[in-house]
């Protein structure tokens, strides 16, 4: 997306053709309807009626959008030390939406680490709103605008989007678990139309199981946890069972906002039917005599029921083989609401996964400037190296250690978590190790030889997923995988 000069915009709406003005916004990448360019007129014309010096027009970025997570700003500007945005709005909708709009808008430029003025210009009326620092609505001269476009210093942004990192926008209840609680985080307008309907569907006569699910990165997991906290803090019997250990991010928030969650091993241990709220964490691992005993524990009650889950997030062999999610559909009726949009996970890591895993997904287009590859042929080398990465802050997750004799034991590092300790959390950077174990089939689709407890290729996946920013993977004796990972990295088939 390219800005523009806002007077110029005004001026090929009045004089050009359709066809000509469809050009000329697809120029810029600017998606602006008939009404919000008459809204966008009518604020020029009450700027130009105080000043009209043609420059503080100039470098506005129109109807953009922050990728992967929708957000979209009507009218920004951005400075060396500040950032404008502007709202358009053709009539008064109300001081509540006006201000839960403008809050927004100012968590989601926040992350530019700048000032930021952030208005709603109202045509009908020709006035102008801010928040105050209580982030109250007020009414704005238009004047003060004026002034903060005179004194901002515009440089020429060659790309917008490197300015914005859609992994920012994803709060974990596990990681970030105090500005989860606080509530310092917004849902996207998907999470927020799936949350809306789950509230409102109140159960009277009989059970309510709802499913929530989705690839890693859709916030699956910040969805599921924002609906329980609801519940908490309308003083309602709330329940959450994860069906695993319990991590670091339950801990805290058992321990230090005493939030009721236990391991689904302990489901025997609580009356069910005395809860409003009951949530089952990453479904999709658990036992089918747990699971029956849940649905006979509730089929006489007006219980709400969330299965939360990834379908693809299976360790063992008896989660694939068990398939939960289908399961319970053929047990009881459930309303499935799928997340689709990847938020942490950044293009280009989704990218690279996605064609490890099968190298038909080659992507030509996407450059790899987040992904490291070291080779070594020696475990014991390789398992230095993983130290030395561990104390750069690299988050190194070990492979889920079994009863077999399992081959990853050379390399794991002591007292760093497993992809089952690690589930539903994500790290700026993580590290992944691919063993001489691995290799593709016939049908180019990353497998391995080592047939054990746990699943390794779902392993692997479950690490490498956890990165929001950067990965690393250090290959152990396997030519044939460093050589695939170097094409990938090459975009060459």
């Amino acid at each position: 997306m390219k800005s523009l000069n806002l007077l110029s915009l005004i001026d090929a709406k009045k004089d050009l053709s359709i066809e000509v003005l469809s050009n000329y916004l697809d120029n810029y990448s600017v998606k602006i309807s008939d009404n919000e360019l008459d809204d966008l007129y009518s604020l020029v014309e009450n700027i130009q009626r105080c000043h009209n010096d043609l420059e503080i027009f100039e470098n506005f970025f129109v109807g953009y959008s922050i990728p992967q997570i929708s957000r979209e700003f009507d009218l920004l500007r951005i400075g060396n030390n500040n950032v404008i945005n502007i709202e358009l709005k053709k009539i008064y909708t109300g001081k509540e939406r006006i201000e839960k709009q403008l809050k927004r808008n100012k968590y989601y430029l926040s992350f530019l680490d700048k000032e930021t003025f952030n208005y709603t210009y109202v045509d009908e009326s020709n006035k102008l709103y801010s928040l105050n620092e209580a982030e109250n609505l007020i009414e704005q001269n238009i004047n003060e605008l004026i002034d903060k476009l005179i004194q901002q210093e515009v440089p020429k942004i060659k790309n917008i989007d490197n300015l914005f990192d859609p992994s920012n926008y994803l709060v974990s209840p596990f990681n970030s678990t105090d500005v989860f609680v606080e509530g310092k985080y917004f849902l996207t307008n998907h999470q927020e139309t799936i949350r809306k309907s789950i509230l409102e569907d109140n159960p009277t006569t009989q059970p309510c199981y709802i499913s929530i699910y989705g690839a890693a990165g859709t916030g699956k997991t910040l969805l599921t946890y924002d609906i329980a906290k609801y519940y908490i803090n309308e003083s309602k019997e709330v329940i959450i069972f994860h069906c695993g250990n319990l991590n670091e991010g339950h801990d805290r928030l058992n321990s230090n906002y005493s939030w009721p969650i236990v391991p689904i091993k302990e489901v025997d241990r609580h009356e069910l039917t005395t809860y409003n709220l009951i949530v089952i964490d990453e479904i999709q691992r658990i036992r089918k005599n747990q699971l029956n005993r849940i649905l006979e524990s509730l089929k006489d009650t007006n219980v709400k029921c969330i299965f939360s889950y990834d379908p693809k997030q299976c360790l063992h062999r008896n989660e694939i083989f068990n398939n939960i999610p289908e399961y319970i559909e053929d047990k009881v009726p459930v309303q499935k609401h799928e997340l689709t949009e990847k938020i942490r996970t950044n293009n280009e890591i989704a990218s690279f996964i996605k064609n490890l895993f099968d190298l038909s997904k080659i992507n030509p287009t996407q450059k790899y400037s987040n992904i490291e590859i070291s080779y070594f042929s020696d475990y014991s080398d390789a398992k230095k190296y993983l130290d030395i990465l561990n104390r750069r802050d690299w988050k190194v997750i070990n492979y889920t250690p079994s009863r077999d004799s399992y081959p990853y034991r050379r390399y794991n590092i002591c007292g760093e978590d497993s992809a089952h300790g690690v589930i539903g959390q994500e790290f700026d950077k993580v590290v992944a190790v691919i063993d001489e174990y691995f290799h593709y089939n016939k049908e180019g689709k990353l497998a391995t030889e080592y047939r054990g407890y746990y699943h390794v290729t779902k392993m692997l996946f479950q690490i490498l997923t956890r990165t929001r920013k950067k990965l690393n993977i250090i290959i152990i004796n396997n030519e044939v995988l460093l050589e695939k990972c170097l094409k990938i990295l090459n975009r060459k088939k």
